[in-house]
């Protein structure tokens, strides 16, 4: 069945999807946003025998006149390059150092949605990371702390022209959301699979405002600093 909201996309209403569990239970799904999905999935798993997969959720204040780019993905651009840029720096002190490292090998999905209460534009993402580079979000509690949360948190505040101090409150980590994913470990990935899935759903996407809804990173070859 098409979405009647774009008829360029099929709607997903089975409980699987190649074999993995989807969420359905908010009504269907976009078949092609799933396909992304998995390619995203596959890919990340192809790379790095152990992957890192954080849930992610991105949103504006509400206490604050939001400047016109909101209405635009330049938001999200933003926060990929500047999360990247942030990862690769890290990454690359680390080789001067050691002349040895783990690359991020950072991939992503994200959803732009929109509240059904207050209207307000949000984004969900999932990112992947090389298992072997990271295996926590560190510490929370501490923005003066070097751990991959604050550099998340930062990179939403470059993107929106915030200090942290302001962006942290509006990044947030869903309970559950996080997977370190072995190739061989079939029960963690249906577990991260089902969980992004989310993303993919038809409901409370802003359709008919000209913007894409939902995107993943391509397949791209990493490149290893350590060859």
């Amino acid at each position: 069945m098409r979405n009647s909201n774009n008829t360029n996309q099929t709607l997903h209403f089975d409980p699987l999807y190649q074999g993995l569990r989807v969420q359905v239970s908010q009504g269907p799904l976009i078949r092609e946003y799933l396909e992304r999905q998995l390619q995203v999935f596959t890919d990340a798993m192809y790379y790095n025998p152990r992957v890192y997969a954080v849930r992610v959720d991105l949103r504006f204040s509400q206490s604050q006149d939001l400047p016109d780019f909101v209405h635009t993905n330049l938001p999200i651009h933003r926060f990929i390059s500047s999360l990247r840029s942030k990862l690769d720096h890290k990454d690359n002190l680390r080789w001067r150092k050691k002349k040895r490292v783990n690359r991020h090998e950072m991939r992503y999905v994200w959803t732009r949605e929109v509240g059904s209460r207050n209207g307000m534009p949000h984004y969900h993402l999932m990112l992947f990371f090389n298992g072997d580079a990271y295996r926590s979000l560190g510490n929370f509690a501490d923005l003066n702390a070097l751990g991959l949360c604050n550099r998340i948190r930062e990179a939403w505040g470059s993107a929106l022209g915030l200090p942290m101090v302001s962006s942290a409150r509006l990044v947030s980590f869903p309970a559950g959301g996080r997977w370190m994913i072995r190739r061989d470990d079939v029960k963690t990935y249906r577990a991260a699979f089902f969980a992004c899935s989310y993303l993919c759903k038809a409901a409370t996407k802003p359709y008919g405002q000209g913007l894409n809804l939902f995107d993943g990173s391509r397949r791209v070859v990493p490149v290893d600093l350590n060859a």
